[in-house]
């Protein structure tokens, strides 16, 4: 049995409660339903912003209350030194307002409308700010935003920084991905994500229309001991948006979501990249979500199972009374032991 003390030291748990609590209740009771993306994110910040544009587009059309995106979503590239130089800024910076044609580019598409080649062109070489684009994107679809995982400049590194968004585009706290994925599989994956990446030492959860949300990125899904922490302060929707690349996502994607929401009786809701980003990047995809069964409500498909090209979302209820269900049936917070094994 694991010892959760020890975690308790080494980790400071946030728990960022809205100011606006109230609104996202109320939100909850008018629509439950979530929009959950899938992207291929590339080197382009404005392309990929207008991607996600795009996804808030079509949750707005399908009466959708927040939006769930991918790690990576505003930039994927090539190498650690591209990934340092185009960091973002640290989320409490004061940043500068994209310039009006990024912005009228990203409402135009929020709003269904088309922008011409000439427009995009002249945009794609403008510094961008993805975090005034996600905040602008928020604003003007009403969706609340998981932005899944940027970017953030440090001293000598970056953070890699999941954010939450309501629907004003305030930032209602953000999170630091803890465990950097360093893994060396021979001839199929080699990726050291402590080159550029220093690790976050705080635990997450948020309160939000469909419930209080467990946030986490990616390689953190390996160890289940951080999701019975955030479930023990109150988390109802465990967060793991993600970029697993193919050959570790054909083998475990699935189960590891599957095993939290089993393990934690709650839902798991994953955003996920994919298909080719650049010559040495490939996600495996499958965005999808958990109930707290651990049965897949939606999977947006992948690399071994061809779906529409992304940009694209999946959608689905979110109905908590599953939660209060199942724990009901098989009480297992009850019944666990935190006690050392002897």
């Amino acid at each position: 049995m694991h010892n959760f003390s020890k975690l308790r030291t080494t980790l400071q748990v946030v728990v960022s409660v809205s100011t606006g609590l109230g609104r996202a209740r109320s939100l909850s009771t008018m629509s439950n339903t979530i929009a959950v993306a899938q992207l291929c994110s590339t080197s382009s910040k404005v392309d990929n912003l207008l991607k996600i544009a795009q996804c808030a587009h079509q949750a707005r059309q399908q009466n959708c209350v927040m939006l769930f995106l991918p790690e990576c979503f505003g930039y994927m590239g090539e190498s650690s030194e591209e990934t340092l130089k185009n960091a973002e800024p640290l989320i409490d910076e004061k940043i500068a307002t994209n310039d009006p044609a990024v912005s009228q580019a990203l409402v135009s598409v929020v709003e269904g409308r088309e922008i011409n080649r000439d427009t995009l062109q002249t945009i794609d070489n403008h510094p961008i700010s993805l975090l005034d684009g996600l905040q602008l994107i928020a604003r003007h679809s009403q969706l609340w935003i998981s932005a899944g995982g940027m970017h953030v400049r440090s001293e000598t590194k970056v953070y890699n920084t999941h954010l939450i968004l309501n629907h004003q585009g305030e930032v209602r706290c953000h999170y630091n991905k803890i465990h950097l994925f360093d893994v060396h599989i021979p001839g199929k994956v080699d990726l050291r994500e402590s080159k550029t990446t220093l690790p976050g030492h705080e635990l997450v959860v948020c309160d939000s229309p469909i419930g209080r949300l467990g946030l986490s990125t990616c390689y953190d899904v390996r160890f289940p001991e951080l999701y019975i922490e955030l479930v023990e302060r109150g988390a109802e929707v465990l967060l793991v948006p993600s970029a697993f690349t193919v050959p570790t996502g054909s083998a475990h994607w699935h189960i590891l979501l599957r095993a939290r929401a089993i393990e934690q009786q709650c839902y798991v809701i994953a955003a996920a990249q994919y298909g080719q980003h650049n010559p040495k990047r490939c996600s495996y995809g499958h965005s999808l979500v958990v109930n707290p069964w651990g049965e897949v409500v939606v999977d947006a498909g992948g690399v071994d199972r061809p779906v529409v090209e992304p940009p694209s979302i999946v959608t689905c209820d979110i109905d908590l009374s599953n939660i209060q269900s199942v724990r009901e049936r098989m009480p297992i917070s009850v019944h666990r032991k935190n006690a050392h094994w002897t």
